[in-house]
């Protein structure tokens, strides 16, 4: 599922924490120690649709819905329980989409089981702490309900998608809020494009999400109405369309939120005890796309197979199966492709240097750093590529690392050259 699109929205938060004090739109102000405090229930649904625009009106995409548990004060514990995940399978004679069960429904609602703690210690500053196994699309579609929960009143908003310009109108009766409306050009965030693919180091174009995801126009705006005291939402509607610019038919997707009151009630509230070290921030993160059983028989099947076709005249195949084993070596963590890298050399080493250089992911560039440290009598070839790979550009701390080991192993002038290079990027 695409957590990166669900604009999940919104609960407002009332009163302040011990010892602090929260300033968020429409919020009553609670003293510093309150008596009593209330939390809030909530069914929240939300559905995204592609579509082209001008063909049929079939539209296919996920359902997530869920009931929200949401206390009164500013550094608390959420519950997202009896989570649902479906997916459009057919429309029916009115238009409208037909869902059913998605694979992967019932680990999906006992993922999303798992609380969240939050504390939010002024306008825009929101730290989340989740469970240190919490999968990061898991914690992604959690951050969509927490992004709701802290709207400031302000004209550039802290939201899943960084900091953003936004523009609000409230309705007020009473100098009570009963309704607020804001839209957003999602395009003017600064975290709204950092998500991209691994591609390969030696490709002749590199970086083309950036310019690409410029003919990407999206917008969001959303609706909310409020108790007649405005401490709380009875009702909210959010919509978040993302259409393709550069295709005649308008290629779009859609996703749409709501958010019915259900009930609310007095509990005892304690402050949220938190782990510093797994403080997490608010807006999306990038999936690790790493499978999640790893092992390297896949690899070295591919591998395998590879040499195998010499002489077969099946040339037509190994393009194939050479993307087949550069997805496979990207999918592994460090441990695993660092065996694999072992093994693979056996087999052919200039195929596997082959590979690794077209991989592209930092757990590739250590396996190479592995295999030249087992090198011996190339000393020049050895300095050429370890320079070579100094060239990289968005250096991690992992290639610095790879880096170190490797000026700590050899320290000729092309290496201490190379680590230079890679610790100034």
């Amino acid at each position: 599922m695409n957590s990166s699109r669900l604009c999940l929205l919104l609960l407002l938060l009332s009163g302040c924490a011990a010892a602090r004090e929260c300033r968020f739109f429409f919020l009553l102000m609670f003293s510093k120690n309150p008596p009593v405090n209330w939390k809030y229930v909530y069914h929240y649904s939300t559905e995204s649709h592609n579509s082209v625009a001008g063909t049929t009106g079939l539209r296919n995409g996920p359902k997530v819905s869920c009931q929200i548990e949401v206390p009164h004060t500013c550094s608390f514990i959420m519950h997202t329980r009896d989570c649902t995940l479906s997916e459009a399978s057919a429309i029916d004679p009115q238009g409208q989409p037909v869902y059913r069960p998605a694979l992967g429904s019932d680990a999906f609602r006992t993922r999303m089981e798992s609380p969240l703690k939050i504390t939010m210690e002024g306008p825009g500053h929101v730290q989340l702490y989740p469970d240190s196994d919490e999968p990061v699309n898991i914690l992604n579609i959690k951050r969509g309900i927490v992004s709701a929960l802290m709207e400031e009143e302000a004209s550039v908003s802290s939201t899943v998608h960084g900091q953003c310009l936004t523009q609000y109108e409230v309705n007020s009766r009473q100098d009570a809020p009963t309704g607020l409306t804001f839209s957003r050009d999602l395009s003017q965030c600064d975290h709204f494009y950092s998500r991209r693919l691994t591609n390969s180091p030696m490709a002749l174009l590199q970086n083309l999400h950036h310019p690409i995801s410029k003919l990407i126009k999206s917008t969001q705006s959303c609706s909310y109405q409020f108790d007649n005291k405005g401490s709380h939402i009875t009702t909210a509607t959010c919509t978040e369309t993302h259409t393709y610019l550069p295709f005649f038919h308008r290629c779009s997707q859609t996703a749409e939120d709501e958010l019915p009151f259900e009930e609310s009630n007095i509990f005892d509230w304690n402050c949220a005890g938190v782990d510093p070290n797994q403080a997490r921030p608010l807006h999306f993160e990038d999936l690790h796309h790493k499978s999640p059983v790893q092992t390297a028989d896949g690899v070295l099947s591919s591998m395998q197979e590879l040499v195998d076709l010499a002489g077969k005249g099946q040339g037509q195949r190994r393009a194939s199966l050479f993307q087949k084993l550069v997805s496979s070596m990207r999918g592994l963590r460090n441990e695993t492709l660092s065996q694999a890298a072992s093994d693979m050399v056996k087999i052919s080493s200039w195929l596997t240097f082959q590979a690794l250089f077209q991989c592209g992911t930092s757990e590739c560039t250590s396996a190479i750093m592995q295999i030249i440290w087992t090198i011996d009598g190339v000393s020049l070839e050895v300095d050429a590529l370890v320079y070579g790979l100094s060239l990289q550009p968005d250096p991690d701390r992992a290639r610095v690392k790879d880096m170190l080991s490797m000026a700590q192993y050899k320290q000729s002038k092309a290496i201490m050259y190379a680590l230079a290079n890679t610790v100034k990027k």
